[in-house]
């Protein structure tokens, strides 16, 4: 199978990635901070997934966008769960978090879980604003 990478192709995964980091990288600022690790960590992975959806998947149907927007939302969460919160990194020499962070919204604090479905959600409207990139 041979991928043709296109300058389309190119900007929806420079905007998908912009619009889940910078939504994601709002949050964390005005909840509570995150380690350098955590934000390139997401950066990878959210380009990672933008590109397999753009050159493998783009598909117009809005729940198969779906499945794939919880699925990166699942990988792009638990990542970084299983590798700094589980002290894998910090064997490496790589400063990371010991615990997950609140999520904390209009001064709410709720469960750290609830950032799966913000990943998720964020992945998600990245995918339907980039049809809208012609």
């Amino acid at each position: 199978m041979k991928i043709k990478i296109t300058k389309k192709i190119i900007y929806n995964i420079i905007l998908v990635v912009a619009i889940f980091w910078f939504a994601d990288f709002l949050m964390h600022i005005h909840g509570v901070g995150e380690s350098n690790y955590y934000y390139i960590l997401k950066f990878g992975n959210a380009t990672l997934l933008a590109f397999i959806w753009f050159t493998i998947f783009d598909n117009k149907e809005h729940y198969k966008k779906a499945l794939f927007a919880i699925f990166a939302g699942t990988w792009i969460s638990f990542s970084y769960l299983m590798t700094s919160y589980s002290g894998f990194i910090q064997l490496l020499g790589i400063s990371a978090r010991y615990n997950a962070p609140p999520f904390v919204i209009l001064g709410l604090t709720l469960s750290p879980y609830f950032w799966w479905l913000f990943h998720s959600l964020v992945f998600y409207i990245g995918l339907e604003i980039s049809k809208f990139f012609k």
